[in-house]
Parts: C-alpha cells; structure tokens; sequence
C-alpha cells in the first residue's frame, strides 16, 4: 500500500525533526513493512482545509493508495499503524481514525466525543503527561464502525474518495471541526468509516480555550448537523 502521510506544521523544515511525529516517522522507517512518503507543509499559517485539499490532487491519487492525515505532535507508537489501516480498507473501509462514535446529537459544544452517543464510543488516544510519562483516554473497544472521527489521526482510501469527489469544507477557516465536518461528508456520501486499534501519543491535551476562530467554526457545523436533521425528518 502506497501511503502519503500529509502534515500541516508551524515548524520549519529543521525544527520539524524534532517534533513527535517526525522522531516516529524516522524509527518506522527504519523497521515498518510497508514505506510511506512524507510530505509536510512547513511554517503553516493556513486553515487546516486549505491546507488538506492541496494534498487531494489528481497527481497523489494515481501514486497513492492512502493518504494518512496526521498532527506534527503525536508520537506514532504501534509499529504496525500502517498494516492495520490497509487491512481495515481491505475490509471494505474508506476513512480509518483513532477514536470516534454515531448515533450524532445536535448540540453544543461541537465536540465529536460528545455529540456521539455515548454507547457508541471507540478507540483508545494517550497523552503525555509530561515529556515522557502518558496515559490513556479509553474511548471504547476497536475497531468499531462509526459516523465521526477525531482529526488527529485519519487515513482516506484515495479511489473512495477520488471517485465521490470529496473535499475538506473551505468554509472552516481555522484548525477546527474541519474533521468533523469532513467525515459527515464521506458519510453523507456512503463511504464506511471506522476507528482502529492503533495506538499514538498526543502531545496536545486538545481545546483549552474558545477562540473566535474556533466559535465561527462550531457555529458552521452546528448548522450542518441542523440542515442533516431537518432532511431525516
């Protein structure tokens, strides 16, 4: 399996390789079964959409199987992440993530783990404690098929999405809910999704404060998830 692992990074080319990621990368490189490109855009200023549908090229359609969306500061652990996710796409699965659910609520805050009813729950996505300590958030048992993923980690199979013609929403500006939206999108589209027992460690605690980039952002999706509503009605 042909795998793009594209990454948005404030970081330049040299400060890079010492983020989470690229320290991963380099000792999978040395020991995965299966080779991957890495393809960062460095000194990243822009809107995670914008920046993510100038991977979704004709060009990296044809060349890749796989392109693995992916944050600069998580430290991928399992040897074998890339094995699970071409397994997981032979079973008949477009976009493979960590943690994610169903069974969506329209409600705020926008956040994936809540709009999700609970019972539907799945995946595993530690933290760092401190620079070397982690522990896990448990989420639920995986692999599990669901609705919604968390971005910090997500793998599209390129023919599934070449052919829907699917992209990230450029009305998301920021670096918020673009996953969210996205994966309603494929889901929309009736692409499969699912979480899968890979297991990374997340430099980032997640959202600390609410911005105003990131209240326009949840105030889109929550008119999303109305508009999807109103159509089941």
């Amino acid at each position: 399996m042909k795998t793009l692992i594209a990454v948005a990074t404030q970081a330049t080319s040299v400060e890079f390789l010492n983020s989470r990621l690229s320290k991963s990368l380099q000792h999978h490189e040395e020991n995965t079964i299966t080779t991957f490109d890495l393809q960062p855009t460095y000194k990243n200023t822009s809107g995670l959409c914008d920046v993510y549908n100038n991977y979704l090229t004709l060009e990296n359609f044809k060349k890749y199987d796989c392109i693995l969306f992916v944050h600069d500061d998580v430290f991928i652990d399992s040897i074998n992440f890339l094995v699970e996710i071409r397994n997981l796409f032979k079973q008949g699965f477009d976009v493979v993530g960590l943690a994610g659910g169903s069974k969506l609520q329209v409600k705020k805050p926008c956040l994936w783990h809540l709009l999700c009813k609970p019972d539907t729950l799945s995946g595993i996505v530690s933290h760092y404690q401190n620079n070397t300590d982690y522990s896990p958030t448990i989420f639920g048992a995986t692999p599990k098929e669901v609705v919604l993923l968390d971005g910090v980690f997500l793998a599209i199979r390129t023919k599934s999405i070449a052919k829907k013609k699917i992209k990230f929403d450029n009305n998301l500006k920021g670096f918020h809910h673009y996953d969210l939206k996205f994966c309603l999108d494929c889901h929309l589209a009736g692409l499969r999704l699912t979480t899968a027992p890979i297991h990374v460690i997340h430099e980032s605690p997640g959202l600390l404060n609410h911005t105003e980039s990131y209240s326009n952002s949840e105030e889109y999706f929550y008119n999303t998830l109305l508009e999807h509503a109103d159509k089941r009605k």
